[in-house]
């Protein structure tokens, strides 16, 4: 294996030939160190022939499912193979494959786990934030998880709980997946990102925010979610997590330490 690298960008793909190549070239252009892990959730279409392109030239790997198997299998991939590229001190970093979420945020993202954060997310509804593009029902939804979600477990480190662009530092992945083992995520769509914000919460991560800067009209064909699948996949999550808690120690936790 070649010399572990400091931060893996890590893009869950699914029939994203249209966004992958210039969101690969934009990452690279602006944090050229850092090691690029495509997961293509078997895609139909070019997906994993760019990525295989791009890592002729630039340092970009590819993870391939031979089939979709969703998003929180996508994630569960990006971990596994992150882990084995990342430094101990490093990060990993998880970015929407279709453009919609600019690399431009990159440094701003590493600049606050390098104060002391253990995962940073790029949220809306907060100071700074702009948005673009992004349909009506995409809002309400997002809006309506919030809200539901902090009914259901109280309020959140952030204000966004569904924003997927985030930076985990590596430590905390491995501390987590000793905490939950092969619970760590047992969502398959869109709900994986609440589900990982509340994991990490409760195993003490210090999280923290920026503000996101969203660019949805850079989107190249159709939105992959489905609305009422991923209503009901919400509410099995929320009452998963009511009833699960990880057996942790007092060594284990973050803010004890």
């Amino acid at each position: 294996m070649s010399r572990k690298v400091q931060l893996v960008v890590c893009l869950p793909s699914y029939n994203e030939a249209g966004n992958l190549l210039n969101l690969i070239r934009d990452i690279h252009e602006v944090i050229p160190h850092a090691m690029i892990l495509v997961v293509d959730d078997g895609s139909a279409d070019a997906t994993a022939d760019i990525a295989r392109k791009c890592a002729e030239t630039m340092n970009v790997v590819l993870a391939q499912h031979q089939f979709n198997m969703g998003l929180g299998q996508a994630y569960r991939t990006a971990f596994k193979n992150a882990l084995d590229f990342v430094r101990d001190d490093g990060f990993v970093m998880i970015m929407d494959a279709d453009g919609t979420h600019r690399p431009e945020q990159i440094p701003d993202l590493i600049r606050k786990a390098e104060a002391g954060t253990d995962l940073v997310v790029a949220g809306r509804y907060i100071k700074g934030s702009t948005v673009t593009g992004v349909p009506y029902y995409r809002m309400i939804l997002s809006r309506g998880v919030r809200m539901l979600s902090r009914m259901l477990l109280g309020k959140q480190a952030v204000k966004d709980v569904s924003s997927g662009y985030r930076l985990y530092k590596a430590s905390l992945i491995r501390q987590a997946q000793q905490a939950y083992g092969d619970q760590l995520i047992v969502s398959n769509g869109f709900t994986v990102t609440i589900e990982l914000l509340v994991k990490m919460k409760r195993i003490g991560a210090r999280i923290d925010q920026i503000p996101l800067i969203l660019r949805y009209d850079m989107k190249k064909g159709p939105s992959k979610i489905r609305i009422k699948r991923t209503i009901v996949q919400y509410l099995h999550l929320f009452c998963h997590l009511a009833l699960t808690h990880p057996q942790i120690g007092h060594s284990t936790s973050r803010e004890q330490r």
